[in-house]
């Protein structure tokens, strides 16, 4: 392993650790569906399993093989993104957000595989719109996902002009 990715390794543990910790707090702490005001009027804390994949995708299907299915496509995904991470040469930031998908990635499958559902609990809404409740590890994928989206363009447009 490379010495820069000890500082990522260690970015991606706090990352699951803090994701790991918050999920378990909410779990222990507030019912399911219960709901408690952070921001009135924008966010709030709202307990719910997700068996499902993103922000709740699939989540009401029940059928056990279909959850087996997805935590098997995500470990596989994992697997990919570790190997690309390590294999990769590329700017601080497109590592950081690796580093960020991996790490939030790896909270939710250790959910599926050790709680069998996803813990989910953030709740951004406003007046009776709302967005569907996520978790941290949800919240570090899509930056990591947006910031690597910027650096492929930025790469692309660096290319474009020389």
């Amino acid at each position: 392993m490379k010495k820069k990715h000890t500082v990522f390794l260690l970015l991606g543990l706090i990352i699951f650790v803090v994701d790991q910790i918050s999920k378990s707090y909410i779990d222990k702490t507030i019912q399911i569906y219960q709901i408690k005001s952070i921001i009135p009027g924008f966010l709030r804390i709202t307990k719910t399993y997700n068996k499902g994949v993103v922000f709740g995708f699939l989540n009401g299907i029940g059928n056990p093989i279909i959850s087996n299915i997805i935590t098997m496509i995500s470990v596989s995904a994992l697997i990919v993104l570790i190997y690309l991470f390590l294999k990769s040469n590329t700017s601080f930031i497109a590592e950081l957000s690796m580093t960020m998908i991996v790490a939030g990635a790896m909270g939710n499958i250790f959910d599926r595989i050790v709680r069998g559902r996803v813990v989910d609990f953030i709740e951004a809404y406003y007046k009776r719109y709302s967005f569907p409740v996520f978790n941290i590890a949800d919240s570090f994928i899509t930056i990591g996902v947006i910031l690597l989206i910027l650096c492929e363009l930025r790469r692309k447009d660096a290319s474009d002009t020389n």
